[in-house]
C-alpha cells in the first residue's frame, strides 16, 4: 500500500479540501492511503478530521509558515524523517515549492504540484514578489508531476511548463433534488416558498468578494421585492459583511448560513448561483451548481473552463451593478446536464488520480 502525504494547510469545507475528500472516499484504500498536513492555526477546523481518521488517514499539525517559516521547515523535516511516504501531493499555491524541495531532500521520489487557483492573492509587495519567484523556481525544479483544475490555473502557476488538467470530480447523483426537497429546505430556513433565491457558496474572505454581491443584491431587492440572498461559508470578514447588511437594511433578506454540510440541498433551493470572486481556478461549487441544473452568473475573473453547461454567464467586475442585476434576474433559470459535465464525475477523476499515482 502506498501512502500519500497531502500538503493542504487546513481541512475545512473549502473547494480544494472537498475535492480531495471526494477522491479519498472512492479510491481503493487497500492500495493507497492519504495523510494530511495542516497548520496549527487551523487545527480547530475539524470538519473532515473524524472521517479522515475513520478511513485510516492521519492528520499532522505543523507551524504556520506565515508566522514562523524556520519552525515550519523544522516541523516538516521532522515529519518527513519520522514517517514513510511514497508520494507527496502539494495543494498549497503560494509556497508549495518549499514543500516539494523538503520532500525531495527527504528522498520522496514522486512529488506532485497541484494548482487550484489562478493567483495567490498575496499582493505585490517587494518581499512577496521575491518569495513568489523563489517558491516558483523551487516548485518547477523539485516537482515531478504538475496538475491543475483548469488551463488558467495551470498557466498561472506553471507557466509554459507542461501540466495535466485533473477535473474537480463531484458525485453527480448527489445533486438530483426534487421540488419537495426544495420546499422542505425553504421551510427549514424560514424562507417563503415564492422567494427568488440568489445563492453564493464560498469563504467569507477578500477573494470571494461577497461585499460586491451584497451591493448587487441591494439593487435587485429594489426591483424584485421577493428576493433573498443566501451566502454559505465562514471567514474573517463575517462581521464586516454583517455591518454592510445592516447598513443596507437587509437583515431579513440576506442569510449568512456559515459552513454547512447540506450543500446539495441548499443548491436545490437557489434560482441563480452567483460568484463575484476576484479570482478562482475552477471552483467546485460552480460544478455542483451546474450538476443541480442551476443558472450561473460568474465574474469574468473565474476560469472559463467552469462553463460546462449552456446557462452560464460571465460579467466583468468593472461592470455597473445594473449589468449584474439584469444578468441575474433574466430568465431562463434552469440548466441542462451535458456530456462535458459528465466527465467531471468523481469516478472519472479517481481513475485519473490513481493513474498519476502509478497505482
Amino acid at each position: 500500500m502506498k501512502r500519500v502525504l497531502h500538503f493542504q494547510g487546513r481541512m475545512g469545507l473549502g473547494g480544494a479540501e472537498s475535492f480531495m475528500m471526494n477522491i479519498y472516499r472512492k479510491l481503493d484504500r487497500k492500495k493507497v492511503q492519504f495523510d494530511f498536513v495542516i497548520y496549527d492555526d487551523y487545527s480547530d477546523v475539524t470538519d473532515y478530521h473524524e472521517e479522515i481518521q475513520s478511513m485510516g488517514g492521519r492528520i499532522f499539525v505543523v507551524t504556520n509558515p506565515k508566522r514562523n517559516i524556520i519552525q515550519y521547515v523544522i516541523d516538516v523535516n521532522k515529519l518527513l524523517k519520522k514517517y514513510e511516504f511514497d508520494i507527496v501531493h502539494n495543494e498549497v499555491y503560494f509556497g508549495g515549492g518549499l514543500n516539494l524541495y523538503l520532500s525531495k531532500m527527504n528522498g520522496i521520489k514522486k512529488r506532485i504540484a497541484h494548482s487550484h487557483a489562478t493567483e495567490d492573492g498575496k499582493g505585490n509587495g517587494l518581499l512577496i514578489q521575491i518569495l513568489r519567484i523563489c517558491f516558483k523556481k523551487l516548485l518547477l525544479k523539485n516537482g515531478t508531476d504538475f496538475l491543475a483544475v483548469s488551463h488558467e490555473a495551470g498557466v498561472s502557476l506553471f507557466g509554459n511548463n507542461p501540466f495535466i488538467i485533473v477535473h474537480n470530480g463531484i458525485d453527480l447523483k448527489n445533486y438530483e433534488g426534487t421540488r419537495k426537497d426544495s420546499i422542505d429546505k425553504k421551510n427549514e430556513l424560514g424562507v417563503p416558498s415564492d422567494s427568488f433565491i440568489i445563492g453564493n457558496i464560498g469563504r467569507l474572505e477578500k477573494q470571494k468578494n461577497q461585499k460586491l454581491l451584497i451591493e448587487i443584491f441591494s439593487k435587485i431587492k429594489l426591483k424584485k421585492a421577493n428576493s433573498k440572498l443566501v451566502i454559505v461559508g465562514e471567514g474573517s470578514l463575517r462581521s464586516e459583511l454583517e455591518k454592510q447588511i445592516i447598513k443596507n437594511g437587509l437583515e431579513k433578506d440576506i442569510l449568512l448560513l456559515g459552513e454547512r454540510k447540506d450543500i446539495p440541498e441548499l443548491l436545490n433551493i437557489f434560482d441563480v448561483f452567483v460568484m463575484t470572486s476576484l479570482y478562482e481556478g475552477l471552483p467546485m461549487v460552480g460544478l455542483e451548481a451546474q450538476a443541480s441544473k442551476k443558472k450561473l452568473v460568474l465574474s469574468d475573473t473565474i476560469s472559463k473552463d467552469t462553463m460546462l453547461t449552456p446557462n452560464v454567464s460571465f460579467v466583468s467586475l468593472e461592470s455597473p451593478l445594473e449589468v449584474w442585476e439584469e444578468k441575474i434576474t433574466s430568465p431562463p433559470f434552469d440548466n441542462k446536464i451535458t456530456e462535458l459535465l459528465l466527465t467531471y464525475d468523481s469516478d472519472y477523476t479517481v481513475k485519473q488520480i490513481m493513474e498519476i499515482y502509478g497505482i
